[in-house]
C-alpha cells in the first residue's frame, strides 16, 4: 500500500471515531434531577380505633309554649344558643293587659283636647302601671332548634315560641361497619370531626340493635363531653372511636401517602442514600394530628420519605430537596 492510501485510510479512521464519539456524547444526558419536599418519619403515640362517617343530631326536642293566649315582647335567643335549665329567654304580656295599653295609647292618637289627651295619658300610665309582664324560662338546658314566634306577635294559649333539644338527647349518630362492632362498648372515648371545627371529644353512650340483615352498618351514638361550644345539629362528619390502648409507633405524615385508586393500597416515597426514590407500599393504622400509623413494613424513625411533589414520579427518580 502506497503512502497516499495509508494516509488516505487514516484520515478516514479519524472521520469515523469523531463521529462515533459525538453520536456517543449526544446519547448520554445527564441524570435528571427532580425538586420536591423531603420529610422524616418520627415516632408517634397512636390508639388503635375505627372510622364511621355520621351525623350530629337531636332525638327529641322541648317545646316552650304559652300557657295562655299571649304578646310575645321579647325572645332573647337564636336558634343554635346553648341555654341553661331556668334561664330566662325573654317576655311576655297578657292578651287582656297588652290591649288595654294599646287601647289606651290609640285614645292618645284620636284626642282632641287638651283635656282629651290629659285622660288618655292617665289611662295609659294605668293600663302600664296594671301590664302583667311574664318571663319566658327554659325548662331544660339545651340547645335553640327553632324560633317559632316574634316580638310583637300574639301567640295563642298552647302556641310554641321556641324549641329546645335537651343535652341528653343530642348524639352524634355514627354509622360503623358491621365487621367492627364486636369491638365497641359503651364509655369509650372518641373524637369527632366536623368541617372546619376542631375535633370534638366525645364517648359511646349505645350502640343501637341491628334493623334487619340487610343493613350496610350499624349504628352507634356518641355523647359530647362538654356542652360548648354547642354542636351544629345536622352538620355531618366522621368518629375515630378507640379500641385499644395508647403504644407508640412509626408514623408518616397525610400529605406524604399516595393512594392508589385502582386497588386501594397507600404508598410512599422512600428517599435513598443517593437520594433516589423507592415506591413502597404501607399499611397504615390509627390518626393521630394529621399523621398516620404505619403497620407494615417495618420502617425505621428518621427515615427519609417525600412529603410534598411525589405525586406522578417514577420509581428511582432522584429527588432533590427543594428550599
Amino acid at each position: 500500500m502506497t503512502r497516499r492510501a495509508i494516509l488516505i485510510v487514516w484520515v478516514l479512521a479519524g472521520l469515523v471515531l469523531g463521529c462515533s464519539k459525538r453520536e456517543s456524547d449526544q446519547g448520554t444526558d445527564p441524570e435528571a434531577v427532580v425538586p420536591v419536599r423531603i420529610g422524616q418519619l418520627r415516632t408517634m403515640e397512636f390508639a388503635d380505633g375505627v372510622d364511621a362517617a355520621g351525623q350530629w343530631k337531636s332525638s327529641g326536642e322541648l317545646a316552650v309554649t304559652a300557657p295562655y293566649a299571649m304578646v310575645l315582647e321579647s325572645l332573647s335567643t337564636r336558634v343554635g344558643d346553648t341555654v341553661d335549665a331556668g334561664q330566662t329567654l325573654g317576655t311576655y304580656a297578657t292578651v287582656e293587659s297588652y290591649s288595654a295599653l294599646r287601647g289606651a295609647r290609640q285614645l292618645e292618637q284620636q284626642a282632641k283636647d287638651e283635656a282629651s289627651r290629659a285622660e288618655a295619658r292617665r289611662a295609659i300610665q294605668l293600663a302600664e302601671r296594671d301590664l302583667v309582664h311574664v318571663s319566658i324560662v327554659a325548662a331544660q338546658a339545651g340547645i335553640v332548634l327553632r324560633r317559632s314566634a316574634e316580638p310583637g306577635a300574639q301567640v295563642a294559649e298552647g302556641g310554641e315560641i321556641v324549641a329546645i333539644a335537651p343535652w341528653h338527647t343530642i348524639v352524634f349518630e355514627a354509622h360503623l361497619a358491621p365487621s367492627f362492632i364486636g369491638a365497641i362498648r359503651a364509655g369509650q372515648p372518641a373524637v369527632v370531626t366536623v368541617p372546619e371545627r376542631p375535633p370534638r371529644a366525645v364517648r359511646v353512650s349505645r350502640v343501637l340493635p341491628t334493623v334487619g340483615e340487610t343493613d350496610q352498618a350499624e349504628l352507634v351514638l356518641l355523647e359530647p363531653l362538654t356542652k360548648t361550644p354547642a354542636p351544629e345539629l345536622g352538620r355531618f362528619g366522621s368518629a375515630t372511636i378507640r379500641i385499644g390502648p395508647v403504644h407508640p409507633a412509626t408514623a408518616v405524615p397525610d400529605s406524604a401517602v399516595v393512594e392508589d385508586d385502582v386497588n386501594g393500597t397507600y404508598r410512599i416515597a422512600v428517599v435513598d442514600g443517593s437520594n433516589h426514590i423507592h415506591w413502597t407500599v404501607v399499611t397504615l393504622g390509627a390518626t393521630s394530628e394529621n399523621w398516620r400509623e404505619i403497620r407494615a413494613p417495618a420502617l425505621s424513625s428518621g427515615t427519609r420519605i417525600v412529603v410534598d411533589g411525589q405525586t406522578g414520579l417514577a420509581d428511582s427518580t432522584r429527588v432533590s430537596n427543594a428550599p
